[in-house]
């Protein structure tokens, strides 16, 4: 029995030796393998404070005193969007709302005649859909499509996705930071841009691109972008002109570069229904 137990420490102390061994040796292995495998830069998205992102704070320009409504011509789009829900499940129109409602702040100079939702405007939805104020709050905080702070004129927003990444979207989002003078999530002195990194937009086939919102550009897609041609679209929206969206490349939908090969008739059907019958 003795015997046993002493064979049993040695075996112990020996395991122990081997890991503290391994142990020491882990550091000049892993430099090994960095130095043997080549490396990928990775690049992270500028982080998002939750203080930014879930917290109100009133001040002169975004307080629930501040008289906000809609327009007359958007009651009558807040009718037909209704219209598309059972009476007992309107506030599902809420995020359509938000959107009507931030679209509607980019021409309203009162407050900045820039793409936000202010909380007037939320305590206006609630009471159009019947809902605590809160609840609209906890949807305008959750989703990051909603700005709720005042941001620049036009709101440049480089996809930054794999697609565009692989494709040179970080060229250009490096290049407009270099000519704007700002980084992600900055606005420019003047007030006219606002940068920031969008995910996925669904223009895949035409990466990179960028989508610009504001009273100019009315969220429309910039594509088959470089640096280049993304700064030239944002020296358009400077002097108040309307760029040239789409490909920026000149050529139609997301046909490749040696035309229409396939699809080279009209469809047989089925044809979908008449949506406005």
């Amino acid at each position: 029995g003795g015997r046993g137990v002493q064979a049993g420490e040695m075996a112990g102390r020996m395991a122990l030796r081997g890991s503290t061994s391994l142990l020491r040796s882990l550091p000049s292995l892993s430099r090994s393998l960095r130095q043997a495998v080549p490396h990928r830069e990775f690049r992270v998205s500028r982080p998002a404070f939750a203080d930014l992102l879930n917290i109100h704070r009133d001040t002169s320009t975004n307080n629930a005193d501040l008289l906000w409504d809609f327009t007359p011509e958007n009651y009558e789009e807040i009718a037909v969007i209704l219209k598309k829900y059972p009476p007992n499940y309107k506030r599902s129109a809420v995020m359509p709302l938000l959107h009507l409602a931030q679209k509607q702040t980019e021409h309203m100079p009162d407050f900045g005649s820039t793409g936000w939702v202010p909380i007037s405007a939320m305590n206006k939805i609630a009471v159009i859909l019947d809902m605590p104020p809160m609840r609209v709050y906890e949807v305008a905080t959750f989703y990051t499509m909603y700005n709720r702070n005042k941001i620049g004129k036009h709101n440049i927003q480089v996809c930054t996705t794999s697609p565009c990444m692989v494709c040179g979207a970080y060229d250009v989002l490096e290049g407009i930071k270099a000519h704007l003078g700002i980084n992600v999530g900055e606005t420019t002195k003047d007030g006219l841009f606002h940068l920031m990194e969008a995910e996925c937009l669904g223009c895949c086939c035409n990466a990179p691109m960028m989508q610009i919102a504001g009273p100019i550009a009315d969220d429309h897609y910039y594509e088959d972008l470089t640096a280049e041609s993304a700064i030239a679209v944002i020296e358009k929206l400077r002097k108040g002109e309307e760029p040239k969206w789409g490909s920026q490349i000149g050529r139609h939908g997301s046909i490749g570069p040696n035309g229409k090969t396939a699809l080279l008739e009209p469809p047989l059907g089925p044809y979908c229904r008449d949506l406005d019958a």
